[in-house]
């Protein structure tokens, strides 16, 4: 399916209004504001960046490196779609600056049709790598979709949802303005949502992108915050409605954990957020501190990771346990032998490849 071809990005000028009324092609019709609606959170899809620290061995899944992250983009594309949501937010890093390339660009543009298709709403702003890409540039948005300026925060006005979502894009990798401080007050009457791709404070990224603070996402006094560019999911502070969603699927032993959206559910005042896991193939760290109790914290970990949902059609789900601890490669064959025993194909055990620090940092 291609889109509707229409300029992009729309770049303001003096004649251009720094606000936006987006309406979507299906959905709801009702001229009157619904009493909760819901929407998609998503960020840091870094479409086409591959998956790492696979092992390929007899036993093992099928796991294509190259394939997975399109696998990912597809169950998320699809369970959105499918979902009765009214709108979807991408909170940046659509691409990924390593991996310009025409198969990228094709499963984000199909990715943006369906969710028109659907009746969708959307609102994107660009990361730190959507501005070392030439894809952005590239792409062709329908009419329901929204990618906001990096220049000055832009307003885009859901009338029928009675949301209007505030947002400013990166304008280079190494953006260290604080574009929040920058974004309008609250409109009244209106459920108010801020769109921004930040490291906050910088605790949780290795790269400082947007910096600003818990007080200054706080004093807009907005509903929530979707935030991206941590690749964790997490609540920024306590009392604050902001969160970041993680990314779509893990790209290696320090993203682990399921991996896809958050849900959002607005009304009567208050937010919702659930996370939805969608990546077909998700990582998990399998640490065994001793060799005496190896095979039973074996057992115990297997035990408490449920099998992982399908990607395309066709395509099994997978989980990628990390080993780590004393014993060396007794220790893979052990962990091997009980995924055999408990009949878990899905499960693929490699040792790993780098020390046990690194592999807990959030990217951006």
């Amino acid at each position: 399916m291609t889109p509707p071809s229409v300029p992009f990005p729309a770049r303001p000028s003096r004649s251009t209004p720094d606000t936006a009324r987006a309406q979507p092609s299906g959905g709801r019709s009702d001229p009157a504001a619904p009493e909760r609606i819901r929407l998609a959170h998503l960020a840091d899809l870094h479409v086409g960046s591959p998956l790492r620290g696979l092992d390929h061995y007899p036993g093992a899944p099928g796991i294509d490196a190259e394939q997975a992250p399109y696998d990912a983009l597809d169950a998320l594309v699809r369970r959105v779609a499918d979902g009765r949501y009214d709108g979807v937010l991408i909170a940046g890093d659509v691409f990924d600056r390593h991996h310009a390339d025409a198969t990228a660009l094709t499963a984000f543009q199909d990715a943006l049709g369906r969710f028109h298709d659907e009746g969708l709403v959307t609102v994107v702003v660009a990361g730190n790598h959507d501005a070392e890409s030439p894809l952005p540039q590239k792409l062709h948005l329908p009419p329901s979709v929204s990618w906001l300026d990096a220049h000055a925060p832009q307003t885009v006005h859901w009338d029928h949802l009675g949301t209007a979502v505030h947002g400013q894009s990166i304008v280079r990798a190494d953006d260290l303005r604080d574009l929040a401080a920058g974004f309008p007050p609250r409109i009244r009457g209106l459920a108010n949502l801020g769109l921004l791709h930040t490291s906050l404070h910088g605790a949780w990224s290795r790269k400082t992108c947007a910096p600003t603070t818990v007080r200054t996402l706080a004093a807009a006094g907005y509903d929530y915050w979707a935030l991206g560019h941590v690749h964790h999911r997490l609540a920024p502070a306590r009392g604050l409605r902001a969160g970041y969603s993680g990314n779509a699927h893990g790209r290696g032993p320090g993203e682990s954990g399921g991996r896809g959206y958050r849900e959002l559910l607005i009304g009567g005042g208050s937010v919702r957020a659930n996370a939805v896991d969608t990546a077909p193939v998700r990582y998990e760290p399998l640490h065994l501190p001793r060799a005496a109790t190896a095979e039973a914290d074996v057992r115990k970990r297997f035990a408490a990771v449920p099998p992982t949902a399908a990607g395309t059609p066709g395509t099994p789900g997978a989980v990628v346990w990390t080993l780590s601890g004393p014993g060396g490669e007794d220790l893979v064959r052990l962990a091997r032998e009980v995924a055999a025993e408990l009949d878990r194909p899905d499960f693929m055990v490699c040792r790993a490849r780098v020390p046990a620090a690194a592999r807990g940092g959030c990217a951006g």
